[in-house]
């Protein structure tokens, strides 16, 4: 019966995965016979056959299109099918918060689209993904990608394959092994059901010519691949795992690491005793002595070096790092996240689904249409972005430390940017916004409550403060202990219960009016406590703090995540059923959101 089930299993699966496929493949629209050019234009490589730019021209002009990625039609099919993996044509265009991409070819762009981008022209492949992912995030700018049948593919060196694998976003281990896990399942059905299993054999092994047979995408090596995918595929998980080659830019990234290496060797050789300040005995919020231990732990993303504890004051519940982390602290372990080595990777979390963004803003109009709006903390202001789409007649800006906050501006996120603290410009900010937000902020200051004093003295009478952060009283919290992602050490110092900050809300002259605790809940503690286990014991990429490189990681890795995966999806099956009936029937949540209204003096 398990065999049988095993074998219904994998042939639907590769039903609806070449389904799903195939689907892509036809939608990718091909470029349009034309003639004529303009200098409007320009393209990666410079030189591009007559025809094709003559068509890709006519094909941007008539789409209004800002960019168009090229894609020869003989791709060769590992590409291809890594392309089809990594973006729906039907889509891609007119989504806005899906994230560029490219076969790694050729672009054509017009120069408008690129103006004040800062783009270079491309080192290696993997950087036509860069050029397509900042000209697509731009405001007003429309990106697509389109099939030049006369446009010959570049020779494909599988050496390179895990850096672009890198590029997309994807983790070359992981994929290798999830592709070995379906490899595996499909052997075992076709043996365990023989002869019926022959259909799971020839259904795999055929895939590649039914996604693509009748497609604009005519991969030059589609047969080869294809009768012979059995014996292919584990030559394909070797050459990928054992790729050396790297991008330009993790040549540079490298370069950078070895420079600030030795300092931060020096700095971790005086030891981490000194980012901390004293140990508190008593409660930040109300005095109380009686403290309990809540969390115990390491750095689990960067993996700097050190212990963080939080307490948790038993009378009022409030929950604090103890001892809090010093200035020098903050700076040490904050350095090389939001910006320098880790932003590229905090970019891509909060490019994710805008569903909270446009939660926070649907919040506000039961009250108010304000006319602006400052979010404080807004990091890659990724909030703005996706606020205008509900309130496209307000003017949202953006203050953070960062100097994202500024490329924002550039891409048309926000409007005006302030870098640096709250308090550096509370005097010049004073009495400009209807409503100030701030979102995943609070827990990351020194002293909330004077966050809230500045916020309070810089809205006018009747203006809103919008808050969110991480619920401390989230049952699950204690249940996964160090590996729940809202704990977040070293990086969170203060946790409010709800309660908590609307006391301190309302003794600013802060009126609560609306909160939203289960609504504001994401049903992903299981899978992200999940993945920083898995990740916490799988082999780091080496950085500043940690510039050796781990022994056999590639193996380790794939050890780690044959056991993560088939666990990360019964993780996320937790998450629809238990999570979300837990948040359904308490109405609570791993966060809530507090609007407040300011009453007049």
């Amino acid at each position: 019966m398990i065999a049988w089930i095993l074998f219904g299993l994998v042939v639907v699966y590769l039903a609806l995965d070449t389904l799903r496929l195939r689907g892509r493949a036809s939608q990718v629209r091909v470029l349009p016979a034309a003639s004529g050019d303009s200098e409007d234009f320009q393209s990666f490589p410079a030189e591009l056959p007559a025809d094709v730019r003559q068509s890709a021209i006519e094909f941007a002009r008539t789409e209004d299109l800002g960019l168009v990625d090229l894609v020869p039609a003989n791709l060769p099919t590992v590409a291809a099918l890594d392309l089809l993996n990594q973006v729906d044509p039907k889509t891609y265009r007119g989504g806005r918060w899906i994230r560029g991409t490219s076969a790694g070819e050729a672009i054509l762009y017009s120069r408008k689209a690129v103006d004040k981008l800062d783009i270079k022209d491309p080192a290696d492949p993997t950087e036509f993904v860069t050029v397509a992912r900042r000209v697509k995030d731009r405001e007003g700018v429309s990106v697509d990608l389109a099939v030049a049948p006369t446009l010959p593919a570049n020779p494909y060196d599988l050496s390179t394959r895990k850096a672009r694998l890198r590029k997309y976003g994807k983790r070359p281990a992981l994929s290798t092994v999830a592709s070995v896990i379906g490899y595996l399942a499909v052997l075992g059905a076709t043996l365990w059901t023989w002869p019926w299993g022959l259909i799971a054999a020839g259904l795999y092994s055929l895939q590649p010519l039914l996604v693509f047979a009748g497609t604009p995408l005519r991969p030059k090596d589609l047969w080869l691949t294809s009768v012979f995918r059995a014996v292919y595929q584990p030559y394909l998980w070797i050459r990928t795992l054992s790729g050396t080659w790297r991008t330009e830019a993790e040549i540079q990234q490298e370069k950078d690491l070895l420079a600030s290496a030795p300092s931060y060797r020096d700095e971790i050789e005086r030891g981490t005793d000194r980012f901390f300040e004293p140990r508190r005995e008593s409660c930040p919020t109300c005095g109380a002595v009686q403290l309990e231990r809540i969390v115990r732990s390491v750095d689990l993303v960067q993996r700097k070096p050190g212990e963080f504890t939080m307490d948790r004051c038993v009378s009022c519940g409030h929950v604090f790092q103890n001892p809090r982390l010093s200035t020098a602290g903050l700076d040490f372990y904050y350095r090389d996240f939001y910006d320098g080595h880790g932003a590229s990777a905090a970019e891509a979390v909060f490019a994710g689904k805008p569903d909270p963004y446009y939660d926070r803003a649907k919040m506000v109009v039961p009250f108010t249409t304000p006319r602006n709006w400052l979010d404080v903390g807004s990091g890659h202001a990724h909030f703005c972005r996706g606020a205008k789409e509900i309130l496209p007649d307000t003017r949202f800006d953006g203050l953070d430390q960062g100097a994202s906050i500024e490329d924002a501006v550039t891409l048309g996120w926000i409007t005006e940017s302030y870098r640096g603290n709250f308090k550096d410009f509370a005097d010049q900010l004073r009495g400009r916004y209807d409503v100030i937000s701030m979102h995943h902020y609070l827990e990351h200051v020194r002293d909330p409550w004077d966050e809230l004093d500045i916020a309070a003295d810089t809205l006018s009478d009747g203006g809103y403060l919008l808050i969110e952060v991480p619920d401390p009283e989230w049952r699950l919290g204690r249940l996964f202990g160090r590996y729940w992602m809202p704990w977040f050490q070293p990086q969170h110092q203060h946790m409010l219960p709800i309660e908590n900050l609307k006391k301190a809300l309302a003794e600013r002259g802060l009126r609560p009016v609306a909160e939203e605790r289960g609504k504001a809940h994401l049903c992903n503690d299981f899978v992200l406590s999940s993945y920083l286990f898995l990740a916490s014991i799988a082999p780091r990429s080496p950085s500043p703090w940690r510039p050796a490189k781990p022994k056999l990681k590639a193996l380790r890795s794939a050890a780690v995540w044959s056991v993560g995966i088939p666990w990360l999806i019964v993780a996320g099956l937790l998450d629809k059923t238990v999570n979300q009936a837990i948040a359904k029937r308490t109405d609570r949540g791993n966060a809530y959101r507090v609007l407040a209204r300011k009453e007049s003096s």
